[in-house]
C-alpha cells in the first residue's frame, strides 16, 4: 500500500516535470522560429511573421523595458513589425537559460547595419507562450556597487514566482 502511493507521488512529481520541461521546450523553439525572420533579409511575409509573433507571445504579453516603460503585446508587435519592415536587422540567440520552471533568461544579440546591441530579458512563460518579460539592464553606469545583471534577474525571477502564485490562485484546484 505505501509502495503505491509512493510510485504515485513519483509518477505525478514526474508528470509535472515533463509538463514544464516540454512547455519551455516549446517556447524556446517558437523563440528560435521568430528570431529566425530577423535574419537581415526580410524576405519573410507578413502573415507568417505574425503567426511566429502569435505563436511566442501570449495575449495577455507585457513587456517591461530597462526604463520601466511597459508595452502591451500590440506595441511590442508593432514595433517588431516595424523593424522587419526596415529590413536588415540581424538578430542572434546569445543565451537561452532556464532559471525556474516556467522562467527563462534570454540574450539576444541585434544588428541593424553599424549599430550592434544586446538585449537580455528574464520571461515568464504560460501556456507555452510569453506572458511577460523584464528586461536586464547591463550597462556598467547602471550596475554600481551591488546592482549586478546577477541580482536584476534574480529580482526579476522573484517577480516570475509572484506572478505564478497569482495564476495558480485564479485556477479552482491547483494540485
Amino acid at each position: 500500500h505505501k509502495f503505491t502511493k509512493a510510485t504515485k507521488a513519483t509518477t505525478t512529481t514526474t508528470a509535472i516535470n515533463q509538463h514544464y520541461i516540454t512547455m519551455s521546450y516549446q517556447f524556446e523553439l517558437a523563440l528560435r522560429q521568430y528570431i529566425a525572420a530577423f535574419d537581415g533579409t526580410n524576405n519573410i511575409s507578413p502573415t507568417e511573421f505574425k503567426s511566429r509573433f502569435d505563436n511566442l507571445y501570449h495575449k495577455d504579453f507585457t513587456f517591461i523595458a530597462k526604463d520601466g516603460m511597459t508595452l502591451t503585446r500590440e506595441q511590442v508587435y508593432e514595433r517588431e513589425a516595424s523593424k522587419l519592415a526596415n529590413g536588415g536587422t540581424k538578430v542572434t540567440l546569445i543565451h537561452f537559460r532556464k532559471i525556474g520552471l516556467d522562467c527563462i533568461d534570454v540574450k539576444l544579440g541585434l544588428v541593424n547595419g553599424k549599430e550592434e546591441r544586446t538585449i537580455r530579458a528574464v520571461t515568464t512563460i504560460t501556456a507555452r507562450q510569453a506572458v511577460t518579460s523584464k528586461e536586464i539592464d547591463e550597462s556598467p553606469a547602471s550596475n554600481h556597487f551591488i546592482l549586478t545583471p546577477t541580482s536584476a534577474v534574480m529580482a526579476a525571477k522573484c517577480a516570475n514566482a509572484v506572478y505564478k502564485w497569482k495564476e495558480f490562485g485564479t485556477f479552482q484546484t491547483n494540485m
